[in-house]
């Protein structure tokens, strides 16, 4: 960018807001070389609306897993492809821990990715959340071994009366003595705080198995939803959701689509829906009607019927969906967890497409974003293994 020979004038010359709207529309990485130009445009590139702006803008992607266990992100978008997950994969982190030789050790599990944060597990009770573009890093409070013997992870969310960000687990606190019964109960760890808080008792686990099984929420209009894994998924036969706002639990009526293990849940198009397949080609997708009522319904929105696909070598078996996310456009994403075989939906055209990615998709949304948070400036926990970015 330069002036305008002759006439005094150039981007310098542009008021604050013009300036905003340049920058706005920019990668995360110009905006950083931006706000290095002069003391203006780091006013600009700084402020706090602005970055809320430039998140907004940023481009959707999904988290995948490299066989090398660094976290990469790929566009999503109607048109994937599998050269994209070569060709425009980008890396993001490596949450890999090493020893003190240097020698890997084991690989950090993303379980979340909200406004450009990731939270991952570096082991039962011990999370970490990390930004990837501002390259900060630092742990939730602390839960296991003290205060609690054992925590699972259960979702990821901001909660808007306070603005916190906060992990919410299922955990078992230690057996009082003399006891064999283990106390379970809902916690929340906020990034920042210091201690982990109790919010209310949790539904018990399977005798003699104290890890608790949740699978990764879809949140919609601030509540998170589980479709079929929670603790009371069998005894109920209802989905479990969690009001962010008022940290309540609520049970919610299954779809209609038959069996669980085979259907996932998704926003899509502003809705709560569910995809669900029996095995074959088609796909139908149902969707939630007033879901903020006690009368919930669900109604079939479309069924996507596209031609059988042919064989693929090793991958002829049964495709069982129980992960999907929205690529835009109203195309679906779906597959199967640690899975890089993939299929593509598009309900406009009833058209199906399949693929093989390098990596493993995680079916988790993410978007660039540069806002600031205090809390990564709070002390890290001793026992928490370094971040590494990319340079």
């Amino acid at each position: 960018m330069e002036m305008v020979s002759g006439s005094g004038a150039g981007i310098h010359a542009l008021c604050d807001d013009a300036l905003a709207e340049i920058l706005v529309r920019l990668p995360s990485e110009s905006v950083l070389r931006c706000g290095a130009v002069c003391k203006s445009w780091r006013r600009i590139a700084t402020a706090g609306s602005f970055l809320a702006a430039h998140a907004a803008r940023s481009p959707r992607e999904m988290i995948t897993l490299a066989e090398s266990w660094t976290l990469s992100a790929v566009p999503l978008s109607p048109g994937l492809d599998a050269a994209d997950d070569g060709a425009r994969r980008r890396y993001l982190c490596d949450p890999s821990q090493y020893d003190a030789n240097g020698d890997w050790v084991d690989c950090s599990r993303v379980l979340a990715s909200l406004d450009g944060l990731l939270v991952l597990q570096q082991r039962p009770g011990l999370y970490v959340v990390c930004n990837p573009t501002t390259r900060q890093w630092t742990n939730l409070p602390v839960m296991a071994p003290r205060p609690c013997a054992a925590a699972s992870p259960c979702g990821f969310y901001r909660h808007g009366p306070s603005g916190e960000y906060r992990l919410l687990c299922h955990a078992e606190e230690h057996r009082e003595p003399g006891s064999s019964e283990w106390k379970d109960y809902y916690y929340t760890l906020s990034a920042g705080a210091a201690l982990p808080r109790r919010l209310a008792p949790a539904p018990a686990g399977h005798p003699g198995r104290r890890q608790i099984g949740y699978e990764t929420p879809v949140a919609h209009r601030g509540t998170l939803y589980w479709l079929g894994t929670h603790p009371v998924a069998t005894r109920t036969g209802m989905m479990l959701s969690f009001r962010t706002d008022s940290e309540t639990f609520r049970l919610v009526s299954l779809p209609p689509a038959g069996n669980v293990s085979a259907a996932a849940l998704l926003e899509l198009d502003g809705a709560l829906c569910c995809v669900a397949t029996r095995g074959g080609t088609p796909l139908d997708i149902w969707a939630l009607q007033d879901c903020d009522c006690v009368a919930e319904r669900w109604t079939l929105r479309h069924r996507v019927v596209a031609p059988p696909l042919p064989p693929r070598g090793s991958y002829c078996r049964d495709f069982l969906v129980n992960m999907a996310i929205s690529a835009g456009g109203g195309a679906i994403l779906v597959g199967m967890t640690f899975s890089g075989v993939i299929r593509l939906y598009d309900p406009k055209d009833n058209r199906v497409k399949e693929m093989e990615l390098r990596s493993t998709p995680r079916f988790l949304e993410f978007r660039e974003s540069l806002v600031s948070h205090a809390f990564f400036q709070a002390p890290r926990c001793p026992e928490l293994a370094p971040i590494k970015f990319p340079d």
